[in-house]
């Protein structure tokens, strides 16, 4: 039963390792042919890994060598391209996954009967003027990897109630948990998560976990504490994070019954309200959180949903 599970689940997780999206690019306070940059880029990686390329394929065609001299990544910030919405645009944070910022401008479109289809990432890119109150770290991949490695720790505690599974790890498995999001190697970013997120094998009995004598030991998602969710609203509110059960009475705990117990008034009629969005897709209501936190959480562990309105 563990192997199949474990094999899988590895399918999965690689399917979520390889979806992408479509980002559109404009240089703000530019004109000219070359002012937009189309890239697919992965899900799980961050904008500020994304830097040289986008300086190489925009931003040195757009500015003259003086110019260029001049501009500094550090001043460097991206805003959510979203003047048709009603919530209006927001500066991306260099430390959310390239999946979070998909998943904020999603958010700011509502579902519609009507819509052709999903539509790319539109950012703008601004040279100058970075808003340091509200980007929270800098541009520098050693603190985007920092914040990375802090978000592993707190999903571990928030499953087991101790980081034990990840300050057990031999530090060469730790940093290949990064390395792997930097290079876009999924089996070694494996060498971090499948020893640290646990497997959704039913047959594991929703006891407390004990802590690990094997290294390469991986528990079940059902014995979690809790599972790390996060749940993100269109209003710009603070994130969703409550205690989440990966069983009730018994059973494992939907996804369904999850939005009506945090989100009342908007899932108590199903989804005719809202709509929960996770890795660009519309969440099945009787999906199983412990498998979607299992098999569709982003590389640091969390399973991200945002929740998006239905246009009336």
């Amino acid at each position: 039963m563990a192997a199949a599970v474990q094999s899988s689940t590895n399918l999965f997780r690689r399917l979520a390792w390889s979806a992408t999206v479509p980002l559109h690019i404009r240089l703000a306070d530019a004109g000219g042919p070359v002012d937009h940059y189309f890239i697919q880029a992965p899900r799980y990686t961050y904008l500020a890994l994304l830097l040289p390329t986008i300086r190489e394929h925009l931003v040195e065609l757009v500015l003259d060598d003086d110019a260029l001299a001049r501009t500094s990544e550090s001043e460097w910030w991206f805003e959510l391209d979203a003047t048709d919405s009603p919530f209006g645009s927001d500066a991306v944070r260099w430390h959310w996954p390239l999946d979070l910022v998909d998943l904020c401008a999603c958010m700011l479109r509502p579902a519609s009967a009507t819509e052709s289809g999903p539509e790319p990432l539109r950012l703008i890119l601004h040279l100058t003027g970075a808003p340091a109150d509200k980007l929270a770290v800098p541009p520098t991949l050693e603190a985007v990897k920092t914040h990375f490695v802090s978000q592993v720790k707190e999903a571990d505690f928030v499953r087991w109630g101790n980081t034990r599974r990840v300050t057990g790890l031999r530090r060469t498995d730790l940093e290949a948990g990064w390395d792997g999001v930097a290079t876009g190697d999924y089996d070694l970013h494996q060498r971090m998560a499948g020893r640290i997120v646990p497997l959704p094998i039913p047959s594991s009995p929703p006891t407390s976990p004990q802590p690990d004598r094997d290294r390469d030991k991986v528990d079940s998602a059902y014995a979690a504490r809790s599972l790390p969710i996060k749940v993100y609203l269109p209003d710009g509110a603070a994130a969703i994070q409550a205690p989440v059960a990966p069983l009730t009475d018994g059973r494992p705990t939907t996804l369904l019954q999850y939005l009506e117990a945090t989100l009342p008034l908007l899932f108590e009629n199903g989804y005719r309200a809202a709509q929960p969005i996770a890795q660009g897709i519309l969440l099945p209501p009787d999906a199983d959180v412990a498998w979607l936190a299992a098999c569709m959480a982003s590389a640091d562990g969390w399973l991200r949903i945002g929740i998006r309105l239905v246009a009336e």
